[in-house]
């Protein structure tokens, strides 16, 4: 059977060798066509649907980017055995040429694999990190990185094949190197750094940053400089090289919890002696918390921060989701401070050269009766509350220390044990929160 086969297979060729050259392109382009019009129906269509059927973006582009590419190159391996049959000293003429496009394919097929790829890499990396500053900007210097690897390899790869000596072009391109940086030793310098910053990374478009005492959003960031958006409206352009040796703070990084836009809004307010500062504590947590901008969890706090020469004074610590909210949430929450302490009779300290014996006092029997029963009103609420914070804390510990003691347990799976990894992270970052309050 298989040698009935066989002459079978030979009499075809010898009947298709026999052919006029003419017959045989022509049954090279309808093999060719046949082969790739088969690629594209029922190979690549197939591809398409698997990865249409994913949940993540990134592969619909990846396939999209390298479709015509896979393409190109089984068309080429076609014309290859095309000329294989039909003229192989012909074929053996371009053979280097031939190999060359099959390099140049393959390199373009890895250096957009890397382009299209490496996002959302980097975004799950950054996505497994621990602890509460997250990095919200990709980071593509990497990418940079590797694509001029593969190229620098394969552009070798393809003159070693078509024999062409690079020595001297490399020395004429190194002398000309030399010559411009120096001329350009500035510029270049601004240009090296840009890839230190995408390496490093430590802002990204949109967010608020502050270099050299000037604050703004950055708006664009080039090879040369970053250009920031002021709150006045003003464009600042800064060199990447101040960038480099400066030191940046950025309003957009910091968070917890996974939420890099959320910030600890802190403001100081003082109240004058002889108020009690229960009663100070309960009306300023009451405001903290009728701030619409502000978070139940972490929910604010208030605390008795200093003796100070005039005054009494506190802080309130209040939650919010977005850094760009803060001015607005200062402004309501000093508005607020300044009615509440009107109706609740609490005086706004200021500094003054006159001695009295005591302070003075103001309003009427009434009102100070009242006052009295709001003072003693909040210094029992405000013991609840201390009380309840020291039993949440100290449960919240507890359960970590159990959770730690589980997690010893030879036992348990890997999944469970990652499951109880998370927890105890989750419950030392909201005990990180009451420590930082005390």
């Amino acid at each position: 059977m298989i040698d009935t086969v066989r002459e079978s297979i030979e009499k075809g060729m010898e009947t298709l060798d026999g052919l006029d050259w003419y017959f045989q392109v022509l049954i090279c382009i309808a093999a060719s066509a046949f082969a790739i019009y088969t690629l594209k129906r029922f190979i690549l269509r197939r591809v398409a649907e698997l990865v249409n059927d994913t949940e993540v973006g990134w592969d619909n582009d990846l396939y999209i980017a390298l479709e015509s590419k896979v393409l190109f190159f089984f068309f080429i391996i076609c014309i290859n055995l095309s000329l294989l049959w039909l003229n192989p000293e012909l074929l053996a003429s371009v053979f280097h040429i031939m190999n060359s496009l099959y390099i140049l394919l393959l390199t373009m097929m890895l250096t957009t694999t890397v382009k299209i790829a490496t996002p959302p890499l980097m975004a799950f990396l950054n996505s497994n990190k621990k602890g509460g500053v997250s990095v919200t900007g990709g980071n593509h210097f990497i990418s940079i990185i590797v694509r001029i690897v593969i190229w620098l390899i394969g552009i070798n790869a393809i003159l070693g094949e078509l024999e062409v000596e690079i020595t001297g072009i490399l020395a004429s391109f190194a002398l000309f190197s030399l010559i411009i940086g120096l001329s350009l030793q500035h510029t270049i310098g601004n240009i090296l750094n840009s890839f230190m910053l995408a390496m490093d990374s430590p802002f990204d478009v949109g967010d608020r940053i502050e270099v050299e005492g000037i604050e703004g959003r950055v708006v664009s960031t080039g090879i040369l400089s970053t250009k920031l958006l002021t709150h006045s409206e003003e464009l600042v352009i800064i060199p990447n090289n101040t960038l480099v040796s400066s030191k940046i703070r950025n309003m957009a990084r910091g968070g917890g919890d996974g939420q890099p836009r959320r910030i600890n809004l802190l403001i100081e307010v003082s109240a004058a002696y002889g108020e009690e500062p229960p009663h100070v504590k309960q009306v300023l947590l009451d405001i903290a918390k009728e701030c619409p901008y502000t978070f139940d969890e972490p929910a604010p706090r208030v605390l008795f921060v200093e003796l100070g020469e005039y005054s009494i004074d506190f802080r309130i610590y209040a939650w919010i989701d977005n850094y760009s909210d803060q001015w607005p949430v200062r402004d309501w929450i000093l508005q607020r401070v300044f009615e509440r302490f009107d109706d609740e009779g609490i005086d706004i300290p200021f500094p003054t050269s006159i001695e009295l014996p005591e302070m003075p006092k103001s309003g009427t029997e009434a009102a100070k009766k009242r006052k009295k029963a709001r003072q003693k009103a909040a210094r029992v609420k405000m013991s609840k509350d201390e009380k309840f914070y020291r039993e949440e804390r100290d449960s919240l510990k507890t359960l970590v220390e159990d959770l730690e003691e589980q997690l010893k347990d030879a036992t348990l799976g890997s999944r469970q044990k990652e499951n109880i990894r998370k927890e105890i992270a989750s419950l030392t970052s909201t005990l990180d929160r009451f420590d930082a309050e005390d």
